[in-house]
């Protein structure tokens, strides 16, 4: 009885059977062989409700896997969030491609192109029947094929005409979608507009580099290193053009480090900057009540 006690203790959570694969790499392969896309799907069966729940819900469920079956190869990598001392999980690179995929909690989902190139993701309980869940599953599906079909029509184009078919598919960005994916439509559109006179490459630019110093700053304010995080915003501003909006975002990332280095003049001027680009937004808003505790009394 003890035995068994430590070997269920020991054994990991088990993957999903049926038409799931629990190799990525594998799963890229058939992905290409066969000409479809790519559904994976992460979960910790072992520490998240959820994931159970989710599990035997909707994905273990035929029903579910056969309704994508046609479409997508079906990955689920299950993720150890804990290591056992001595012991080596063969679970362990899951937890690797949870990293590199970005994952931050679970369950979490993506939808990948043969070559596993994301064009959507998302994480949650993923609520609805199996039915349900697969059709939204399938709607990305249709859609990332629409997409591709555009893009296909756009190169019948030529010269800026082309340029700006680019620009208008490329600028509606999907959630979780993988910038590599675009890399060689954006050289097209570099080749096509080579001084930007769309501005679009600029923007998309200013775009990339805030996801990474959004990463850097909520480094800098876990650390309190916020006269840190006032010079990442500032080399940021100093590189960069953003857009009106992502502009505002920026300056209230500043104004919250001045705030807690109590540099009150500039914590002033940075709000009513963050004010002035737009009064009505959320941040505008909360910009103007900082204002009104740092006006002098």
């Amino acid at each position: 009885m003890i035995f068994l006690r430590v070997l269920f203790f020991v054994l990991p959570a088990l993957p999903l059977s049926g038409a799931w694969l629990n190799d990525l790499g594998k799963a890229r392969e058939l992905a290409t062989e066969e000409q479809k896309d790519i559904f994976l799907v992460f979960t910790s069966l072992k520490f998240s409700g959820a994931c159970v729940q989710l599990e035997k819900r909707v994905l273990s469920r035929p029903s579910f896997q056969k309704a994508l079956g046609e479409h997508f190869v079906l990955v689920h990598l299950d993720v150890p969030l804990q290591q056992t001392p001595g012991m080596v999980s063969p679970q362990a690179k899951n937890r690797t491609a949870a990293e590199q995929f970005g994952v931050e909690s679970y369950p979490a989902f993506f939808w990948l192109d043969s070559q596993g190139r994301a064009y959507a993701g998302g994480a949650g309980t993923m609520a609805g029947t199996a039915a349900e869940v697969a059709e939204r599953v399938l709607r990305k599906h249709r859609e990332e094929r629409k997409r591709r079909d555009t893009l296909r029509l756009c190169y019948q184009k030529e010269g800026m005409a082309r340029a700006r078919a680019l620009v208008a598919i490329l600028a509606d960005e999907v959630r979780g979608a993988d910038p590599v994916r675009d890399a060689a439509h954006l050289e097209e559109l570099a080749r096509l507009d080579p001084d930007d006179t769309l501005g679009f490459r600029q923007k998309r630019q200013a775009e990339l580099a805030f996801e990474e110093l959004e990463g850097s700053l909520e480094k800098a304010f876990r650390e309190g290193a916020h006269a840190e995080a006032v010079k990442q915003v500032q080399a940021y501003l100093k590189d960069h053009q953003p857009p009106s909006a992502l502009m505002q975002k920026v300056l209230f990332r500043k104004l919250a480090a001045l705030r807690h280095l109590g540099r009150r003049e500039e914590a002033r001027t940075t709000a009513r900057r963050v004010v002035a680009l737009d009064p009505e937004s959320a941040h505008g808003r909360f910009a103007s009540r900082i204002l009104d505790e740092l006006l002098p009394e």
